[in-house]
């Protein structure tokens, strides 16, 4: 028997209710499975979140709260199921394959869920901070900076920043190493500055710090600021910890001192991630 007679190809007019839910649910396991396959081998960054983050805006001018990721993935599926009435594939194999690929497509056109790394709370631009010259006036010594007053001016008119010192505390301590969780993504951790808009990554610096004392992360960064007053949100995420989400009223020429608490939970991150909202 020749290889593709069993293909069961039928002719147009032919499909049933049931040929085509089975088309359907074909889409559907194709759409699931580039799911799993981004979120799996992009962790965090992947379009999965960003999705989440479009829905939730969206959602905010509609009037509807906040959206979880469990909907975005359904929403997603269903997708993946109605494509097959406009691709029209004839066989199982073909929807599949159709799903998986209509999502590899969308996953390529979002950006990914990249946050920048944490700041210094210093201002002081790199090389800036000279050696002074030392000048004598009637006797006296005085001490005088070696940068120009154009450089001068430039350091005074950076952004100001919010000093952020965070600590969160694990009860039970890490199960591993700091850095081998991250690597793995079993540590993960956002700051966002509700005012700006911008999110930053806790366990990505860009001169801010990161020290582990006993069973906390400390952590002391700058957060850039817009206005006198901002409120700061902070996500973070922990195997054998629940997922904590909690703001802070900050201010300027203030030390934001903040504590974060973790709980103890059994339950595995990725289920607990399906059912929280990622609007940052």
């Amino acid at each position: 028997m020749a290889y593709g007679v069993k293909r069961g190809v039928k002719a147009p007019g032919d499909y049933s209710i049931v040929d085509m839910a089975g088309l359907a649910l074909a889409g559907s396991a194709g759409i699931i499975s580039a799911l799993v396959t981004d979120y799996q081998q992009s962790g965090e960054a992947s379009a999965l979140f960003t999705i989440n983050q479009w829905v939730v805006q969206l959602g905010a001018i509609l009037g509807f709260g906040a959206v979880p990721l469990w909907m975005v993935v359904i929403g997603l599926t269903l997708l993946g199921a109605g494509s097959i009435f406009y691709f029209q594939p004839i066989t199982r194999q073909g929807a599949f394959a159709q799903g998986f690929g209509l999502l590899a497509v969308m996953m390529t056109a979002v950006p990914s869920n990249l946050a920048g790394g944490l700041e210094a709370i210093n201002d002081t631009l790199p090389g800036l901070e000279a050696p002074s010259q030392e000048v004598s006036v009637e006797g006296a010594r005085v001490y005088r900076a070696s940068y120009t007053p154009a450089q001068y001016v430039q350091v005074q008119n950076r952004a100001a920043k919010y000093d952020v010192h965070l600590t969160v505390n694990f009860p039970n301590g890490l199960p591993d190493n700091v850095d081998t969780m991250i690597r793995k993504g079993s540590l993960r951790g956002r700051l966002h500055n509700q005012d700006t808009g911008e999110t930053f990554n806790l366990f990505r610096t860009a001169g801010g710090s990161l020290s582990q004392q006993g069973n906390s992360l400390v952590i002391h960064a700058g957060v850039p600021a817009r206005s006198n007053n901002g409120k700061l949100w902070v996500r973070v995420e922990a195997q054998g910890y629940a997922i904590e989400i909690t703001s802070y009223d900050a201010a300027l020429g203030q030390r934001v001192d903040w504590t974060v608490d973790m709980t103890p939970s059994s339950t595995p991150l990725f289920m607990q991630r399906l059912n929280k909202s990622y609007w940052f």
